[in-house]
């Protein structure tokens, strides 16, 4: 390995960025907005189709206001540029659909959501592309509020966003345990396989959950083709490796900001105000501080506390009535799989939650680390045989356990939670007796050392760990106090 290269302002990778990306067009059609997006020359498309409203519909009000929102859609889309690290995102085509408002939220956002994609390449000293905006034409069709929620009578008070894994299942039961009546919308992303396939894993789930009704909603985009011939061309996955040494290559961004915006004119036309999610607390915690410029690198800032802060204050300015809140900011993963298989200890077995091949790889930091909560919460012969194999045993994933139980520094570059929660699951699968190379590695690296210090050490480090990650923070949340109170006494069992 080479000797760790200056991360702020490195020249090395500089073919793979692009100069600009331009926004060439936006249209709706029916029940999908399509946008286009150039780079270098090459046009980008990507659409979104609603499965159960069109945008001729009486509540989005005219064909101008569901274009004011999909061009404001598509402006946040360009987060998604995350890795590429544009000069300039130009925007003038539709500087009349765009104001300041929106583009200072973009200059808040970019550069934490990017903070990542800038540390791998050892671009920190970059901080977000240019806005090029006709200034003159700058928000003359700016109207706001766009659409209202509030005056539509609906029987159904929440929208719960849900990607079909444990966080969403358990949001699902928080909702039904608390009796606040629901919808489940999800979103189905062409990167993760044909539409039929993801619906039928959704399904596995949904079907045994007591929601009202269920929308979709369809993207299909050419840009993470784009992006994967763009990386296979320039080697620059290999390459950022070998320069500095150990790295993990994030390519994609912004998925979850997107897709929450995405999913207003289901709010709108169905007359439910707010957006449920289920960002945990251990989302909060940057994976590390890097050390010359003494910036916080997260790989999941976009849910975030201080992010759910920012955009509670973003989408009501344009949606009257409209917001989004997390049902688990208060809690812990360790929390969370707490109450998971209290409120129902067989359908976690249903989720999947992989972003490299559904349901589970079982060779990627998500995979592991929902199998260790899984066995260590449930039964770790039924966590098995959900996921096809047994990851405790499996040679080859040591180097992922390594970063998940905190070895090497950091906290792992996924959407997981800190060390000391992997830890804590390993301990209680060490005290029942299971075994596997990742217990040895756990015993080896981080029992052994503890025990070092004596037995009483030993319990006094993993109570210390179980109560922290077991509390329910009752003022880290955005929801509002009605809410709140119905939630609270769901979050504390």
């Amino acid at each position: 390995m080479l000797k760790e290269k200056s991360r702020v302002n490195c020249d090395q990778f500089n073919d793979f960025f692009v100069e600009e990306i331009c926004l060439e067009e936006v249209s709706v059609v029916k029940d999908t907005i399509e946008f286009i997006y150039s780079i270098e020359g090459e046009q980008i498309r990507c659409s979104i189709r609603y499965n159960t409203l069109d945008f001729t519909d009486p509540a989005l009000k005219s064909p101008e206001q569901a274009k004011r929102f999909a061009v404001i859609l598509a402006v946040i889309c360009s987060v998604r540029f995350a890795s590429i690290l544009p000069k300039r995102l130009n925007f003038q085509k539709y500087s009349r659909y765009i104001d300041e408002e929106l583009l200072e939220f973009l200059k808040v956002v970019m550069p934490r959501n990017w903070s990542q994609h800038r540390y791998q390449v050892g671009k920190l000293s970059y901080k977000l592309p240019e806005f090029v905006v006709t200034v003159s034409e700058l928000g003359k069709n700016v109207s706001y509020p766009i659409w209202c929620a509030t005056k539509i009578n609906s029987t159904v008070e929440t929208l719960l966003g849900s990607g079909s894994g444990k966080d969403s299942l358990l949001c699902s039961l928080i909702l039904e345990s608390a009796g606040v009546k629901y919808d489940i919308i999800t979103y189905f992303y062409d990167i993760y396989g044909d539409n039929s396939g993801q619906e039928t894993l959704f399904q596995q789930v949904t079907t045994h959950l007591k929601c009202r009704n269920q929308h979709g909603i369809y993207l299909n985009d050419e840009y993470y083709g784009w992006l994967k011939n763009r990386l296979s061309k320039t080697n620059i996955i290999a390459r950022t490796k070998d320069y500095f040494g150990k790295n993990r290559f994030c390519a994609d961004g912004g998925e979850t900001l997107l897709t929450a915006m995405a999913m207003i004119p289901i709010q709108i036309v169905h007359g439910i105000p707010l957006l449920a999610l289920g960002h945990e607390k251990s989302a909060d915690a940057p994976n590390l501080i890097e050390p010359e410029s003494g910036e916080a690198i997260a790989h999941q800032w976009v849910k975030s506390l201080t992010f759910h802060q920012i955009i509670s204050k973003f989408i009501p300015r344009m949606f009257e009535g409209v917001n989004v809140v997390s049902l688990t900011k208060p809690i812990h993963d360790v929390k969370i799989f707490d109450l998971l298989f209290q409120l129902d200890n067989q359908l976690p077995y249903a989720t999947n939650s992989c972003n490299v091949q559904k349901p589970w790889c079982g060779r990627c930091e998500k995979c592991c680390y929902v199998f260790a909560g899984f066995c260590a919460y449930g039964e770790v012969s039924k966590t098995i045989q959900a996921f096809g194999q047994n990851l405790l045993e499996m040679e080859e994933n040591l180097p992922v356990w390594q970063d998940l139980l905190g070895l090497n520094g950091y906290i792992a570059w996924e959407c997981v939670g800190l060390p000391e929660e992997t830890r804590l699951y390993f301990y209680k699968l060490y005290l029942r007796g299971v075994k596997g190379r990742a217990i040895d590695l756990f015993e080896q690296k981080v029992l052994n050392p503890l025990k070092s210090k004596g037995e009483n050490h030993v319990e006094q480090y993993f109570a210390e760990i179980e109560q922290q990650f077991s509390q329910v923070y009752e003022n880290h949340h955005t929801m509002s106090k009605s809410l709140w109170q119905k939630i609270q006494p769901v979050l504390e069992k």
